[in-house]
């Protein structure tokens, strides 16, 4: 069983973000069952979400800027939620030095821009696609 924790920020906040994470997992990947993700809402800097795998097989860690829009809330946790699924199906990784291995290609210079890193590019081709039709299906207000 998949296992999704929401922790900081206000109830209505978790509730949501509880809700479109779970969303995601059935949308991107319906056939797994022993994805553990923890969701932090905090304040954070330098972007609106982070996702990192954790030490454990299938074991992932999300923050969220806390106090955002209801689209950029949603929108969020979808790209995040995007980035899991590049890490479940082994599309994104890292090397043994902490860079970033993306579907087994040859090194990214360490200087590419942030939007032109290919896990980036997919994820945000995705988000708005992906937030809007979760938007409709929920139909929450915030």
């Amino acid at each position: 069983m998949n296992i999704v924790q929401v922790t900081g920020g206000k109830a209505k906040e978790r509730q949501l973000i509880e809700e479109v994470a779970c969303w995601c997992v059935q949308k991107l990947m319906p056939r797994y069952r022993t994805l553990d993700i923890t969701i932090k809402i905090k304040n954070i800097t330098g972007a609106y979400g982070y996702c990192v795998e954790g030490d454990h097989n299938r074991e992932f860690f999300i923050e969220i800027q806390k106090g955002l829009t209801l689209y950029h809330v949603i929108s969020t946790v979808c790209h995040e939620m995007i980035h899991v699924r590049q890490y479940v199906k082994g599309e994104l990784g890292h090397r043994t030095d902490g860079s970033q291995l993306w579907k087994a290609e040859p090194e990214l210079p360490r200087n590419t821009p942030y939007r032109k890193q290919p896990w980036e590019i997919e994820a945000f081709d995705l988000e708005a696609e992906l937030a809007f039709e979760c938007f409709g299906e929920l139909q929450y207000s915030f």
